[in-house]
């Protein structure tokens, strides 16, 4: 601060002085705020649940519409893919989740318009996390392989007091929450288990501000705030609390006001304490008791030794929740329905050196007990389908190949959508349906379909997809749904996935052409009595008829689409630059000021990237940050850092870079140091 003031014109960043804001010193509760402001876990779709059954009964009757519910988000699917083996879990084995219906869970007032209640969802990176774990039975050099992937942010490298770490970071943490420690690397994604519940409150209707729980009305804490906005009007914002947690929601007309009860509540500091120590860990029960017991943010972590041992830990507060009302919608706030505690670190999931030598995990599921249905979605198409391949090879595996498999994992595009997934999966049942056909198009369309791998690749640079089949299959993700599933359910077939980071309507689709071969087998017949490979082939026409208005004249073969495009300045978005649907938006001001490209070629990948061969005798993180690493830095006159750009090609080409550990490496290559000196103040 005292630099910034001693030098304003050249120290002071840009957005202070756009924002009429002056720097101050933080204080302790600023800080502590900071680390609790992370919306980890806060999403939640039970209340949009809520609307699509609703709808259903009472379009179809109770147990029509409850067939059809549990149909387009079942509770468990047995084809999606876990994290942990069967019968690898160290945790006691939980009961399978299964359907619950409960007539308390269909509103105040059966047949309710839900159609106005809206939830406040986050507008989070759609990539998430992602960590791929290779034991030293599977690596060339006998040691430990890491590759991990996450949403941008700066990195750094910590030393002293006990740290030894170089990795990802992000502001309200401020120190590396993965990377690489003094004896392993620790990855982490984020976990989709169940750690929150939405309760329905029962209101007053008397008074909106007290809700019925244990026999009694209480009263709401509720306050008005008031945000003032630059060159605008202020925006007032009401928040209101219940027993529960804060209300996400108000149905006043029906009675109900929605709050949402987070298992990691009250426990923020715990989760900072947590991270620091996995960071220091000096062995795999350290980094378990002290780090990942700890935790009360649900993530998944992933864990490699120098020693050789690797591991994945479910971590976070999972609550044990009442097993007499469904999980996938709101639970009756009244106090029948409540928490008993949570899962306690023996009972939370976890394996260490799994038999198939690798761990895999990107938001997944843990194990087969995992419920899913809603905050997430999986089924057989889930975004691991190519990882699970790639680090199922017999070929001994080096840091090079794990850098080939990233570029590949990018350019799958399930980091960016998750409902993409390889059409081998339906190769058996599109085989079938154009064998059948006499239609020379559906034949070529299907063919051409099955020729793409499910890389979204231009390796000859024209700016299009190479293959045409991609074009086509594509399509045909939105085409066959819409013709299998609106006719009985409307557009719910994807609008039950507005909001979810995680949206698989391509594992929907399996499971209605697999019919009894799937896991989860629909209980409706969506073909209505139609031949399922005549259907199939009319999914298939029809993706044809979209494709021809799109190319005019153009023989099939010719419909190659045009690369997507990721850019850091909206507002000069071009036609013939697509941007990829419901990509994150990734608006900078270094764009904006032309400091840095507006736009650059998707590579469908994540924002911070990191490698390491987990050696005591070669440590290093090998890594790239899209956003340059530490330092945004802009000045008051517009002059950024030099190196606002350096990672940006680094990225987009799959490059890396060497962080090294060392001490004497880090002198070697430092262009700069600086002491910084610390006294406690005496007591």
């Amino acid at each position: 601060i005292d630099e910034v003031n001693a030098d304003p014109e050249n120290k002071t960043p840009i957005e202070f002085i756009r924002w009429g804001i002056e720097p101050t010193r933080w204080s302790l509760v600023e800080y502590l705020a900071m680390i609790a402001s992370l919306p980890q876990g806060r999403q939640t779709f039970e209340i949009n649940n809520l609307k699509f059954l609703t709808e259903m009964i009472a379009r179809y009757g109770e147990k029509q519409g409850w067939q059809i519910f549990n149909d387009v988000v079942p509770i468990s699917d047995p084809d999606s893919p876990t994290v942990i083996a069967e019968g690898e879990d160290l945790a006691p084995t939980r009961p399978m989740p299964k359907p619950v219906f409960s007539p308390v869970q269909l509103g105040q007032k059966k047949g309710a318009d839900l159609t106005n209640v809206r939830a406040l969802q986050y507008d989070l990176p759609s990539e998430a996390s992602r960590c791929l774990v290779i034991g030293p039975e599977k690596s060339a050099s006998g040691k430990v392989l890491m590759l991990q992937a996450t949403s941008d942010g700066p990195e750094i490298h910590l030393k002293g007091g006990g740290f030894d770490n170089a990795g990802f970071v992000t502001s309200n943490i401020g120190l590396p929450i993965m990377g690489r420690g003094a004896q392993h690397g620790w990855l982490m994604v984020s976990g989709k288990s169940e750690a929150d519940t939405v309760f329905a409150e029962k209101l007053n209707p008397n008074n909106r501000y007290e809700y019925w729980y244990k026999g009694a009305w209480k009263k709401m804490e509720h306050r008005t705030e008031t945000i003032q906005v630059k060159d605008a009007a202020p925006v007032t914002h009401e928040v209101a609390r219940t027993i529960h947690g804060p209300v996400i929601a108000w149905d006043v007309s029906n009675g109900v006001a929605y709050s949402q009860k987070m298992g990691m509540h009250g426990k923020q500091l715990d989760t900072w304490a947590a991270m620091a120590e996995m960071g220091r860990a000096k062995n795999i029960e350290d980094f378990k008791t002290k780090g990942v017991d700890k935790m009360g943010w649900n993530v998944g972590v992933c864990y490699g030794g120098e020693d050789g041992q690797i591991a994945y830990f479910q971590a976070g507060a999972i609550p044990k929740k009442s097993t007499d009302v469904d999980p996938r919608l709101p639970t009756p706030g009244t106090g029948e329905y409540e928490w008993t505690g949570f899962l306690t670190p023996n009972e939370n999931p976890r394996v260490i050196n799994p038999s198939q030598g690798y761990i895999h995990a990107w938001n997944s599921k843990a194990t087969s007990w995992s419920p899913e249905g809603n905050n997430a979605r999986y089924g057989a198409t889930f975004k691991t389908w190519l990882g699970n391949r790639l680090a199922s090879t017999e070929e001994p595996l080096t840091l090079l190949e794990m850098r080939e498999f990233n570029r590949k994992i990018f350019s799958a595009f399930s980091a960016v959508d998750s409902n993409q997934t390889a059409p081998d999966f339906f190769a058996p049942y599109i085989n079938k349906a154009i064998e059948a056909s006499d239609d020379p198009e559906v034949k070529q369309a299907g063919e051409l379909m099955l020729s793409f791998d499910g890389l979204y690749q231009d390796l000859n640079l024209d700016q299009k997809y190479d293959n045409p089949g991609l074009t086509l299959y594509r399509t045909w993700l939105e085409v066959a749904p819409s013709m299998i599933f609106e006719d009985d359910i409307g557009t719910w077939w994807k609008t039950i996935d507005e909001g979810r980071p995680l949206r698989t309507q391509s594992s929907l689709l399996l499971r209605a052409i697999q019919g009894n071969n799937a896991g989860a087998p629909l209980g409706i017949d969506y073909f209505n009595g139609r031949d399922k490979n005549a259907v199939i082939a009319d999914t298939i026409k029809k993706t044809v008829s979209v494709l021809k208005k799109k190319f005019p004249d153009k023989h099939m073969a010719e419909w190659k689409l045009p690369i997507f495009w990721k850019y850091y300045n909206p507002d000069v978005q071009a036609s013939d630059k697509p941007s990829i649907p419901n990509d994150f938006n990734r608006r900078r001001l270094s764009a904006k000021l032309g400091l840095v490209p507006a736009m650059v070629p998707h590579n469908g990948g994540e924002y911070w990237i990191g490698v390491m061969e987990v050696d005591s005798k070669n440590s290093a993180l090998y890594s790239v940050a899209e956003s340059g690493g530490q330092s945004q830095f802009i000045n008051s006159q517009g002059r950024g850092n030099p190196h606002l750009m350096d990672q940006l090609l680094m990225h987009e080409g799959s490059d890396l870079k060497r962080i090294p550990l060392e001490d004497r490496d880090v002198q070697a290559t430092a262009k700069s140091s600086e002491t910084l000196k610390y006294k406690p103040k005496k007591k």
